[in-house]
């Protein structure tokens, strides 16, 4: 469970840099080089220098773009554009922005989380992931010393209970103000009751949290381990803890993310031999030809408020099935999963994996691949004129009400979650030094 810690940020001084919106910034890994010029010419003082500074003609190995970033950040404090909290605080943090046509409000709070103690061997395999899947989030560590994009964690409150304290304590407070380049509107609150911390701290140690980007949290855990090795790290270290926005999974805005099943080992059955081996499990009706077909599927299946109601292509025949669980499916369902429940057992993932290919398809190991979007998935069967993919699968991804309800009741699931939008970089700096 997480332990939730007030840190001493740094903070702009508005004496000096005159409005918060000039000087923060998006996450630099969705910044485009346009946004970063953009950026640069706003303020002299704007965290992209920090979050992605500039090659420039002379750089070497003492004098570069990570030796820059970190002397701005120093500089800053110098000079008083960046001043260092007093007390350790929390910031309450609210977005404003658009979301399905409406204008919503996101509610969270900024703080640090303790970071989990790793060994040697879990250090060189974090590594590896990291380097597998391209981040630059420990080599930004390294260079600055310091977190300056959030992560953002997820937790589930059916009682919004941290939610309404922070808001009454918030209620009469004026909080600091920013638009971002996308219009999003961003309000802190500075929060340094140790009272009200420590309440906060109470109830989110009970609460089970989502990172939503594992690779910035692994390499935080990464850059805490390095320090401990070379003995730097003390109990008061303020790299035990990584800068975190909080936000209750109820919030708006937030969508789990579909992901599309492509088996490269499964039967190679055509539709009528498929419709034949899900029997009296699914009622089947073939949709269409052609990977194309899977656009208008998948709307069909986003607008269905059916449980059970699936996408499947046979490669062998180039078809899609629409397919929907019988009542003899969901007794099957329940025969092969016995120790799960009813809610589990509807999930479109879950009826793939276990009922069609480990029960109905007798296929234990498919070997899966996943695309994210519809697009990706027609453009890889497309591109499969061997047909190494013999079934693939559309499948509707859980509400974030399910998740709530699957995580309040500590049941095993871990899905990918839209986040967007972000909170922007500049906000709070969490110094390790």
């Amino acid at each position: 469970m997480p332990d939730i810690r007030a840190i001493h940020g740094l903070r702009y001084d508005l004496g000096h840099i005159g409005a918060l919106a000039d000087v923060i910034a998006t996450p630099a890994d969705v910044l485009t080089p346009e946004q970063i010029d953009e950026l640069y010419k706003r303020h002299p003082a704007n965290v992209v220098r920090v979050l992605t500074n500039r090659d420039e003609p002379g750089d070497d190995e003492v004098n570069n773009r990570n030796s820059r970033a970190k002397r701005f950040l120093t500089d800053w404090q110098r000079q008083g554009v960046l001043q260092r909290e007093p007390d350790p605080a929390i910031y309450v943090y609210h977005q404003e922005f658009n979301w399905q046509g409406q204008q919503v409000t996101r509610r969270g709070f900024l703080a640090g989380v303790m970071l989990e103690d790793i060994d040697q061997e879990q250090y060189e395999a974090v590594q590896v992931m990291l380097t597998e899947n391209g981040s630059s989030s420990l080599q930004q560590l390294h260079a600055i010393a310091a977190d300056v994009t959030p992560q953002v964690a997820l937790y589930a409150d059916p009682r919004i209970s941290v939610q309404h304290e922070l808001d009454s304590h918030i209620a009469t407070a004026t909080p600091l103000i920013a638009k971002d380049q996308a219009g999003v509107i961003h309000r802190l609150w500075p929060v340094t009751d140790h009272n009200l911390i420590g309440s906060i701290r109470e109830k989110m140690s009970h609460r089970r949290l989502l990172q939503a980007n594992q690779d910035a949290y692994a390499a935080s855990t990464l850059y805490r381990y390095e320090l401990a090795q070379r003995g730097d790290l003390t109990p008061q270290h303020p790299a035990n803890v990584a800068l975190t926005a909080f936000f209750e999974m109820s919030e708006p805005g937030f969508e789990v993310l579909p992901r599309f099943p492509l088996a490269h080992q499964a039967p190679a059955l055509s539709s009528e031999e498929m419709i034949e081996r899900l029997g009296i499990h699914f009622d089947c009706q073939n949709f269409g030809k052609g990977p194309g077909t899977a656009a208008d599927l998948w709307e069909e299946l986003q607008t269905s408020g059916e449980l059970g109601h699936l996408g499947i292509y046979c490669a062998a025949d180039e078809s899609w099935l629409s397919v929907k669980l019988t009542a003899d499916g969901q007794l099957r369902m329940e025969e092969a999963t016995p120790e799960r429940d009813d809610v589990w057992r509807e999930l479109d993932n879950n009826l793939w994996e276990w009922l069609i290919l480990t029960e109905l398809l007798e296929t234990a190991s498919a070997k899966e691949t996943f695309v994210r979007t519809v697009d990706h998935l027609v453009e890889a069967l497309d591109k499969d004129t061997a047909k190494s993919i013999p079934l693939a699968a559309l499948l509707r991804p859980i509400t974030m009400t399910q998740y709530q309800d699957l995580v309040n009741r500590d049941v095993g699931f871990l899905e990918a979650i839209a986040i967007g939008p972000l909170p922007p970089c500049g906000m709070v700096i969490h110094p390790f030094s």
